[in-house]
């Protein structure tokens, strides 16, 4: 079982020897975080250490990142990067729909050759697993000599933008160099020699899984880890729901527990509404015996936001929520075998305290029941359409969105 490193080095980023590894790229790049929960800190930056990883392995530096509020501050951000002469500047964020998601908006104005393809692909990618990729809006093109590429602030939008943008970056960078379209490159187009092609996405998915340096970079285990069968042998997760793979391959899942049925019968509970939603509730719907853990989030309405004071707010919801939610409460039982699932959002009105988002998640033992609640809270909150209108005590308001 793979271990996460204390810490990171530049160890991480060394580009190891391999044959078949893609052509190193020369070049900088520039990474965009486009969130004001995540610019102000109330909100954890979840996708742009893994767009670090991929630069860092194709061998740009320097790889710097930004994060900054939605807005105009994506704008000037990306006219910096541009002007500075950044080789590939990526954002991550503000493409979906809600009020404040304007990424695409503050891009158009700055790329001068538009190449609708990239992101048409990493939508059809998306939408063959979630049909909520349609929603992305992120456009891709050329400004000056930048690359830029504006990719969704969910983790498998932006794992589905690199491998997308991957296999074209060093023939994009060659061309934008005055570089010719060579045999191979002709042959490659005609489809009668992908090899190379085939070589660099399997490298490319490789870098993103198992043979990540960082995954791959260990932590020794104390001896008392690896006695007990029920904290698996890792630390609690660090990486994102896309990249955890499911159960077994975590370590989960532990010799002679009972079986727990099939999937959908392990979804005690999963709705979005306007009645009130509580913990008790939750807990009662997952109580088992055969479950010797549950774990329980409460996400209530808290009084400031970004170092404003919030007065009251409102949740509201597209029409798919429900069956969105339900197909991630689904997702979450298939990839943990062991476990049962409670989850509800609730929607209109509610004041400082009240619970919006309520999980609970029971399981034999309770690292199997921690990591899956993580992760559905992970999971509903970037995939579930539902967008909140806070009202400050100032007498202002904003929308905060979903979809990232």
């Amino acid at each position: 079982m793979r271990q996460m490193p204390a810490r990171r080095t530049d160890e991480d980023c060394t580009v190891r020897e391999d044959p078949d590894a893609p052509p190193l790229l020369h070049g900088s790049a520039r990474i965009v975080i486009a969130s004001t929960r995540a610019a102000d800190g109330t909100y954890e930056d979840r996708t742009g250490p893994r767009l670090e990883r991929w630069l860092c392995g194709r061998g740009l530096t320097p790889v710097e990142k930004q994060v900054v509020a939605d807005g105009p501050e994506v704008g000037r951000a990306l006219a910096e990067a541009i002007a500075d002469g950044v080789d590939v500047v990526i954002t991550s964020g503000g493409t979906g729909i809600s009020p404040t998601d304007v990424t695409p908006e503050q891009t158009a104005p700055l790329i001068e050759r538009e190449m609708p393809g990239i992101l048409e692909a990493v939508r059809r990618r998306g939408e063959s697993a979630k049909a909520t990729a349609l929603l992305s809006r992120g456009i891709a093109g050329m400004a000056g000599r930048s690359f830029v590429a504006n990719l969704p602030g969910s983790r498998g939008g932006v794992k589905d933008g690199i491998a997308v943008i991957d296999p074209l970056l060093d023939h994009l960078l060659e061309q934008r160099d005055g570089g010719d379209h060579g045999p191979e490159s002709r042959a490659r187009a005609d489809g009668a020699d992908d090899s190379a092609g085939s070589a660099r996405a399997a490298t490319t998915t490789a870098a993103m899984s198992g043979t990540d340096p960082i995954a791959e970079a260990t932590d020794p285990a104390t001896p008392s880890d690896q006695s007990d069968p029920t904290r698996g042998t890792t630390a609690f997760p660090a990486v994102g729901a896309d990249e955890r793979g499911d159960a077994q391959a975590q370590g989960l899942r532990i010799a002679g527990d009972p079986a727990m049925g099939e999937a959908p019968q392990r979804v005690r509970h999963a709705a979005v509404g306007t009645e009130e939603i509580t913990v008790a509730a939750m807990a009662e719907a997952v109580a088992d015996p055969r479950c010797g853990a549950v774990v329980t989030f409460d996400g209530v309405v808290r009084d400031h936001d970004g170092g404003r004071g919030v007065d009251r707010l409102e949740y509201t919801s597209h029409p798919s929520a429900p069956a969105v939610i339900a197909e991630v409460a689904a997702e979450i039982a298939e990839r943990y075998p062991d476990v049962l699932v409670a989850v509800a959002h609730r929607v209109g009105p509610l004041a400082i305290g009240d619970s919006a988002l309520v999980c609970a998640i029971a399981a034999p033992h309770r690292k199997q029941a921690f990591v899956a609640c993580d992760e559905l809270v992970d999971t509903v909150k970037l995939r579930v359409p539902i967008w909140k209108h806070q009202v400050f005590d100032d007498g202002a308001s904003e929308w905060v969105g979903a979809l990232g």
